[in-house]
């Protein structure tokens, strides 16, 4: 059993800043916290930054002695699948056919994927369709591999029989030393569209998990601080860092479901007695991220999460996250309204305050073709093979620059006169390359709510756009913050309709729909409508305290921002178990002779279906301990399995048990059913 004299230090590394707190878990208390700015170009300087900062508050060299682990979570994953971000992916896709509209459409919406069809693949009883074209694997790869930074593999029915995945994987490892991810290893679920979808985001990923993971090594061994690194998944459960490096995509939504546990802990003194069903809105740089507490529980979507466009196979607590956050760049439509959002931006109160002069001395570009907003570009992450032509001369004249910004409009000029367009910030998609520009954030510091670097920056980006609106410029940032009170609010409306079984379609929050009626307040003529949530709303982020009268407004509904909402993630990552999960099918085989089960390394056959029933749970029984040693889990273990049958009726009314589904889940003791239980772990 854990030390009762035990502490936990936790770090939540998000696209603005970086959390941490030290937090007795014996008590639940936080006893001390500090923040620094996520610095994307070196993550270790943000972390250094902010463990510093609560150095100054505490004794960390006596507290390192007590530590029990370091546990951290993150909205990298997710800001970089939300804002389409990720670093080219060589997606091999076994069994699939490259002619398909499925298949066509995946590789549209994917980031940045160079796709590799090869024959092969399994049918639904795990038995081979084709052989695995050897030859044309590896001319293929052979061919991608100088373009990309990762692998994935997805071979149809995997699911069912992993052995085209793992024969690729082996084939691949002999020309190249790239990253691998399988799209067995990730889920057991049926969906080959979806499943190459998950595989190769998450080879996106694996850089940028992998620097953040480095950088939080690299910043305690600075700090003289050793304790093993824990990692928030998706579904609020911790695992280790070998586990997190391999599978970065189980940290997408990390930081909301931290922030999910950490709304629980710091809004218990601060609702009304007995107060366990709220909505957790957690506001980010990047990201907004709402959830919904029923008696102090998020619900878990097995079925995966769902981050911007992407429904993943990666179980994870049910939040719905959108790209709007302090941080998202504002501009004004074609229509002339202002568009906050999805794209994350350095606010140009913090560009100055790193470049003093870049901002405030900046020239007025009057040409036409000229972007009509001040915005700038700065070096950011390492460049990469699949950078465009754009991004690859941007950052030659950054570096003719020494890294000085550079106005966005100097570079329309240069491509002008090479006798071409530069389509503007929406054609850089590669995270070697940061854009400043106006932003909430700059709204906020405008109008003396949120001080976060100089003014005068904030003032002269309001100011260009508040004159394509001819506004002032406070009005003009006014706008902004009630615009995004209302998306928030339409969110919020959108969530708790969907729960009571209701819809939303495109377009409801215009102002002649109902819902947009009632979320702008607008009075009838001969109707009134309203709409009121029964349950309080808790507004976490570091923005919190200034977002919740323009939410509350729009929303009518109780609104609170309860003290220490600013690190409440951080809060949540040091709350936080281990806990893993994991499916296994049994089916009837097709001439009924017995039954197959589909394990994760393997297929189980038997006559009888409680016969291979048992065989399967004592098999992953011993699998789930496993999985939950290479997760670093260092307590006690139960695995839980719960089981549904599949049943047919038959034409003469009685019912024939066809198959079965088990799911297993590896919790730490105190945090389970124990009736439940089918063993227990030393693990």
């Amino acid at each position: 059993m854990p030390d009762a004299d035990s502490l936990i230090l936790a770090l939540d590394t998000g696209g603005t800043n970086t959390d941490v707190v030290l937090y007795e878990p014996e008590s639940g208390v936080v006893l001390a916290e500090a923040k620094s700015a996520t610095t994307h170009h070196d993550l270790g300087l943000g972390i250094v930054g902010a463990l510093t900062a609560l150095a100054a508050k505490t004794d960390l060299s006596a507290v390192s002695r007590r530590l029990r682990s370091v546990n951290l979570s993150t909205t990298l994953a997710t800001n970089a699948i939300a804002e389409g971000y990720g670093h080219r992916v060589g997606l091999v896709m076994i069994g699939l056919d490259s002619g398909q509209d499925l298949v066509r459409e995946l590789l549209s919406k994917l980031p940045a994927v160079s796709p590799i069809f090869v024959d092969g693949g399994h049918d639904y009883y795990g038995r081979q369709d084709l052989p695995l074209d050897e030859t044309a694997l590896l001319r293929k790869v052979e061919e991608a591999a100088p373009l990309v930074s990762a692998w994935a593999v997805s071979s149809f029915f995997s699911v069912k029989n992993p052995a085209h995945e793992l024969r690729a994987q082996e084939l691949i490892k002999t020309i190249s030393d790239k990253p691998i991810t399988l799209g067995r290893s990730l889920t057991g679920e049926l969906g080959a569209m979806r499943r190459a979808a998950t595989a190769a985001l998450n080879a996106g990923l694996v850089v940028i998990v992998n620097r953040l993971l480095d950088a939080v090594a690299e910043a305690l061994e600075k700090m003289n601080i050793s304790a093993p690194v824990m990692v928030v998944k998706g579904d609020g459960g911790l695992v280790g860092e070998a586990w997190a490096r391999a599978r970065p995509i189980e940290t997408v939504v990390s930081g909301p479901a931290a922030g999910l546990v950490g709304a629980m802990r710091l809004a218990r003194g601060f609702l009304s007695a007995g107060q366990k069903n709220l909505w957790v809105l957690d506001v980010g740089g990047t990201t907004s991220d709402l959830a919904y507490l029923k008696d102090g529980r998020p619900k878990v979507n097995i079925d995966g999460a769902k981050v911007g466009g992407w429904h993943t196979m990666v179980e994870a607590v049910d939040i719905s996250t959108r790209g709007l956050g302090g941080d998202s760049l504002i501009e004004i439509d074609v229509d002339g309204e202002i568009a906050i959002g999805p794209r994350r931006v350095l606010p140009l109160c913090r560009l100055e305050a790193m470049h003093p002069g870049s901002v405030v001395t900046a020239p007025n570009a009057n040409n036409p073709y000229f972007t009509p907003h001040l915005s700038f570009l700065i070096p950011n992450l390492p460049p990469g093979p699949e950078m465009s032509e754009d991004e690859t001369e941007i950052l030659k004249m950054l570096r003719q620059r020494q890294g000085r910004p550079l106005l966005v409009s100097d570079y329309q000029n240069v491509c002008l006169k090479n006798g071409r367009l530069f389509a503007g910030l929406n054609a850089l998609t590669h995270p070697a390359i940061l854009a400043s520009a106006f932003t909430p954030t700059d709204c906020m510091n405008v109008l003396g709510l949120f001080n976060c670097g100089p003014m005068e920056a904030s003032f002269l980006g309001a100011k260009s756009l508040a004159e394509r609106q001819k506004i002032g410029v406070e009005e003009f940032c006014r706008r902004v913050l009630n615009k995004m009170g209302q998306i928030l609010a339409g969110d919020l409306a959108t969530l708790a309709l969907k729960s009571e079984g209701l819809k939303r379609e495109e377009g409801d929050l215009a102002a002649d729909r109902v819902l947009g009626r009632i979320l702008s307040g607008q009075k009838g003529e001969l109707i009134d409508f309203s709409m009121t949530l029964k349950d309080p709303v808790v507004l976490l982020g570091a923005p919190a305290h200034v977002l919740a009268p323009f939410v509350a407004k729009y929303s009518k509904s109780v609104v609170v921002s309860p003290p220490g909402c600013h690190v409440a993630s951080a809060v949540g990552a040091a709350a936080s178990t281990v806990s893993l999960f994991r499916k296994a099918d049994i089916v009837s085989l097709p001439d009924f002779s017995g039954f197959r089960a589909f394990l994760p390394d393997g297929l189980l056959d038997g006559q009888k279906l409680e016969e291979v029933v048992n065989k399967t749970v004592a098999h992953m029984t011993q699998y789930m301990n496993e999985m939950a040693r290479l997760a670093g889990s260092s307590g006690d273990c139960f695995v839980v399995c719960d089981r549904t049958d599949r049943e047919v009726r038959l034409n003469d009314g009685t019912r024939m048990v066809m198959g079965a589904t088990l799911a297993f889940r590896v919790t730490d003791v105190g945090q389970l059913d124990k009736t439940k239980a089918v063993g227990p772990s030393a693990a």
